[in-house]
């Protein structure tokens, strides 16, 4: 059996682009000498349906497209594995030529053939699947998260070194939707003796698309598994760092969670045909990760980094130290950067209230980054750009946005990555040829405190965030403990004492919790309307995922910690 991967960029509900494509792929196959082609899930769509789901018309005119494939892969001789709208769902079949089979099992070659295109269903019934079946077709549309891919294929290789089963990989990927759901793309074989999978964006784009596959005498080689679907999960453990998986190496996961953050925009900029960004850049933790998910996706679509428009404006608080990091960034990755100041701008938009533009109150700070938002959204029109957002995880848990400032964007890459994590991300990622001349400027923001900069200062940074609120790594942990393990308040206290082995009091972290949950609760509408991202992360609070009432009170936290 040789079989061939269809692997081709697809647009979200672009039928007439995606079956032009798709039958471009059968002519490949042919002439490659395969007698079978996998199409991943829903490659017509290139996302889920939505709101057009179970439609009527919307079915009939996925199928007429899938016939038109069935007909020319009869006139080329080919077995076809992909998928059929049903009333419900997308539905597995198998085009011999002759017959349509809607069903999961079918039969090539005197080979046993399973179509997977749920991971639940597989890794709940591996055993039974691995040992009835030569080959396992993986060609689910899923949302993945980052360091999922490799325990996905940790546990197929274990199954495939067990039983001599087969598993050829081809999930949705590229081009495909990037709002809310991440569908990553994993194309290759894997066989009890080697893996052949692509995972990252660039790999999936140039991966190998035709394999031979013999039926091998099958033998136990290793000891069996109790529980495949434990194996895809991600280890729950207390420590100071818990939003990075242990079971998953900390380097591959940093650089698969960059890659899926670059790949996410790299859709999105070819999915609405643009090649320009617009992003406020502050010389901070978050701006700095976000500016390089600009450079890797431009670099992935090889689009002139031209397009990358940055921004620097300073207002009443920016220090020198930041300000000067922005352009060290800028330099090292030899992009332009544009100074607009905002102080001038600030002042008139407060004496326009009635303010009297000097008192540093709350009014005083949220125009400068709501004068940031104005200007960079107004570039981003102008120049027909996409305008980025930064703001992280950590900062989404806090509200600790300016809602109608910073909280706005386009498009935000970063709202599912604390800023521990983050801090981490940096330190691997400037380790790739594409940043080695921005190393050294990553390595001093990476140093600096995190600061808002929105007070005068004379010219150093004041405002430090970490002894406004709480350490970051001891606010992620709250994260954590909230949205994973759901612990009690209590709980969480008598946890975060031992795990950060007593670097704070009890009476500390119980303070510290306290306006955890305080600023959790009143920050949920600005939650409630974020900007669209992608979520690809096993921790999230966007809106449209977790739901909280906005006008919630905080007692049922506070009354725990009595």
């Amino acid at each position: 059996m040789k079989i061939f991967i269809a692997n081709f960029e697809v647009k979200p509900m672009n039928i007439s682009f995606n079956i032009s494509k798709a039958l471009s792929q059968l002519d490949l196959c042919y002439e490659n000498g395969a007698d079978t082609i996998v199409f991943p899930k829903g490659f017509l769509f290139g996302a889920e349906s939505g709101i057009l789901k179970n439609t009527e018309w919307v079915k009939n005119e996925y199928n007429k497209n899938i016939d038109t494939i069935f007909e020319k892969a009869a006139e080329l001789g080919i077995n076809v594995i992909c998928d059929i709208a049903t009333d419900t769902d997308l539905k597995s079949t198998f085009f011999d030529g002759t017959k349509i089979s809607m069903t999961d099992k079918c039969t090539i070659n005197d080979m046993n053939i399973f179509c997977a295109n749920n991971s639940n269903i597989l890794f709940k019934n591996m055993k039974k699947l691995a040992k009835e079946n030569d080959v396992i077709i993986v060609n689910w549309l899923e949302k993945t998260v980052a360091g999922q891919k490799d325990l996905w294929i940790k546990a197929m290789s274990t199954a495939s070194k067990i039983y001599g089963t087969v598993f050829v990989l081809n999930t949705a990927g590229i081009g495909y939707t990037s709002h809310p759901d991440f569908f990553a793309a994993m194309c290759g074989v894997i066989t009890s003796n080697e893996i052949i999978v692509a995972t990252d964006y660039r790999s999936v784009r140039n991966c190998e698309n035709c394999f031979e596959i013999d039926k091998d005498e099958r033998t136990v080689t290793v000891k069996d598994t109790n529980d495949y679907m434990a194996l895809t999960q991600f280890d729950v453990f207390y420590n100071q760092n818990p939003l990075i998986p242990t079971n998953v190496n900390i380097k591959r996961y940093c650089l698969d969670l960059f890659d899926m953050q670059s790949a996410s925009l790299a859709n999105r900029l070819k999915n609405i045909d643009c090649k320009k960004v617009v992003l406020n850049l502050s010389g901070g933790l978050d701006s700095t990760l976000a500016l390089l998910v600009c450079v890797n996706a431009f670099d992935m679509l090889g689009i002139d980094k031209s397009g990358i428009h940055t921004v620097t404006m300073p207002g009443f608080g920016t220090s020198e130290t930041t300000k000067g990091l922005a352009y060290d960034l800028c330099k090292g990755l030899e992009l332009s950067i544009q100074l607009i100041d905002i102080k001038k701008s600030c002042t008139e938009a407060l004496l326009s209230i009635d303010h009297d533009s000097v008192t540093p109150d709350v009014t005083f700070e949220n125009v400068q980054a709501r004068m940031r938002t104005l200007n960079a959204l107004n570039l981003a029109n102008r120049i027909n750009a996409l305008m980025i957002g930064t703001g992280d995880l950590s900062e989404e848990a806090l509200g600790f946005s300016t809602y109608g400032g910073d909280h706005l964007s386009s498009y935000n890459v970063n709202c599912c990555v604390s800023k521990s994590v983050i801090r981490t991300m940096l330190k691997y990622i400037v380790q790739e040829d594409l940043f080695k001349n921005a190393k050294q400027a990553v390595y001093d923001v990476i140093n600096i405190p995190v600061s808002p900069e929105l007070v005068p200062h004379g010219g150093k940074i004041l405002q430090k965030t970490e002894e406004i609120l709480a350490p970051y790594k001891l606010i992620d942990f709250y994260i954590y403990c909230l949205t994973v393990t759901k612990i009690p308040p209590q709980d969480i206290v008598n946890k975060a004492y031992f795990v950060f082995e007593r670097q704070f009091t009890r009476e500390y972290i119980t303070e510290k919790l306290k306006l955890f949950y305080k600023k959790f609760s009143v920050g949920q509408f600005k939650r409630s309307c974020a900007p669209e991202c992608a979520d690809i992360t096993h921790v999230s609070l966007l809106g449209n995922k977790t739901y909280y009432p906005s006008d919630a009170s905080v007692d049922i936290f506070l009354q725990q910690l009595q």
